[in-house]
């Protein structure tokens, strides 16, 4: 039995004004029975523990009033695939 978990998680804009990149990245956590949840996304130790992470898109923290935004879209993919695992 596998249990999905949606992490939102922001980081600081890379670049520098006025290109900068999306700030805020949305994965799927597939966390495997007897295993624990990671608190910091590291591949390696993921795969280590047995985890999957999906990532399922990126965006801007202050654009995100509709699903039309990137990060709208990436939250409804990872909402998605969580309630597919989850069920």
């Amino acid at each position: 039995m596998t249990t999905a978990y949606v992490e939102v998680r922001s980081q600081p804009a890379p670049g520098s004004w006025p290109k900068q990149g999306p700030d805020t990245y949305v994965t799927v956590q597939i966390v495997p029975q007897g295993a624990t949840r990671l608190s910091c996304l590291n591949r390696s130790v993921a795969k280590k523990r047995g985890i999957i992470l999906i990532n399922c898109g990126e965006g801007y923290r202050n654009r995100q009033a509709t699903t039309r935004s990137m990060l709208g879209a990436a939250k409804d993919k990872a909402n998605y695939i969580a309630e597919a695992i989850n069920s």
